[in-house]
């Protein structure tokens, strides 16, 4: 009984931390699916050739009006609305997010995404399953007998993730990016003059949050990377794929819905490429394995030239995240990378 009241207690002071986030609930995201830049890149895939319809036959009609009539007012033809460019890019990484949780839980800002959006339910990570290593292949490109990471704590003795990373190749090209983070291990993966700021306010969603809003509200940066560590604590907490996880999960969600907002509210959402994903999975109060339930994971994709209600046919690995990045800013992806830009997300037509 003292163990049960235990347990309880544990669930309770985590589920009331959680709901000192915001109770803002997005329950629908309006996003327009428009063309991508053209990529600096060469795409390692064939695209299928692009299919032409048959023109119609015109009909002509000869009837003439007679003397007396007043030919009717012609409309005024509207101008096609000229595609949205792609500017900025925003990386949202759920820790510890599994796909198979978001048919469970109540999210529907994540619902809104997936449905103006591309989605995979079976992306994988790299092993081992843990943090580090697999946030470290998600921006560096790279599997972690290339970049080097092979532990999950911060160890400032141990070192830098072996370059080039998604943000080196980006500040190379003149572009901005910030990190905004929940765990300071992930530190290990900024390189020296890689990133134009990395901020940990603290280990919860909604710290992380806050400060994210207050750089896209101040100065968005070119690519803004948000890690958010309140799923993966649940899950070690009260386990993976229970009430607690599924509660922190809306919690979440509605974080998320946030950011959203706001990338709306200041007019950049329609030129944002916004990718969601996680670093790994868990069973019971861990992870780690080979295991299908640690190592698979969601992977979103929203934003220009990337068409509504896609669900992603080709395979995704983890690493694959920072390449498709590079492509869709048109950047060239570093020929030491295992990843490869998920091309299937762009419209087919237009590439």
């Amino acid at each position: 009984m003292s163990r049960n009241l235990n347990y309880l207690c544990i669930l309770s002071i985590f589920v009331l931390t959680l709901v000192g986030c915001t109770s803002t609930s997005v329950s629908a995201v309006q996003l327009t699916s428009t063309d991508p830049p053209a990529p600096a890149s060469t795409p390692t895939e064939t695209r299928p050739p692009t299919v032409t319809a048959s023109p119609t036959t015109t009909l002509t009609s000869t009837a003439t009006l007679p003397p007396s009539a007043t030919p009717m007012p012609q409309p005024t033809p509207t101008a096609t609305p000229e595609p949205a460019e792609l500017k900025y890019v925003v990386l949202i990484s759920i820790d510890g997010l599994r796909p198979d949780a978001l048919e469970i839980a109540d999210t529907p800002t994540l619902d809104a995404l997936r449905a103006a959006g591309a989605y995979s339910a079976k992306a994988k990570s790299v092993l081992p399953s843990v943090t580090l290593v697999n946030h470290a292949s998600m921006l560096g490109g790279m599997g972690p007998d290339k970049h080097g990471i092979t532990w999950n704590v911060l160890d400032p003795e141990a070192g830098k993730i072996k370059g080039p990373t998604l943000f080196s190749v980006a500040h190379e090209a003149g572009l901005s990016a910030v990190m905004v983070v929940g765990k300071p291990k992930l530190e290990h993966i900024v390189l020296p003059d890689s990133v134009d700021a990395f901020y940990q306010p603290g280990y919860t969603d909604r710290q992380v949050v806050n400060q994210a809003l207050e750089i896209i509200d101040t100065d968005q940066p070119d690519i803004l990377f948000i890690h958010l560590p309140d799923v993966d604590t649940a899950g070690h907490l009260t386990g993976w794929m229970g009430l607690g996880q599924l509660l922190a999960i809306n919690l979440t969600d509605r974080l998320i819905g946030n950011i959203v907002s706001a990338l709306k509210d200041e007019d950049v959402l329609k030129n944002t490429l916004l990718i969601i994903t996680a670093d790994h999975g868990g069973s019971g109060l861990a992870h780690g394995t080979d295991s299908p339930e640690d190592s698979t994971i969601p992977w979103l994709a929203v934003g220009p030239g990337i068409p509504a209600g896609v669900t992603i046919k080709q395979d995704i690995i983890i690493y694959d995240t920072a390449a498709t990045i590079l492509y869709a800013l048109g950047l060239p992806i570093p020929e030491s990378w295992d990843g490869r830009p998920v091309t299937e997300i762009f419209d087919q037509d237009e590439k």
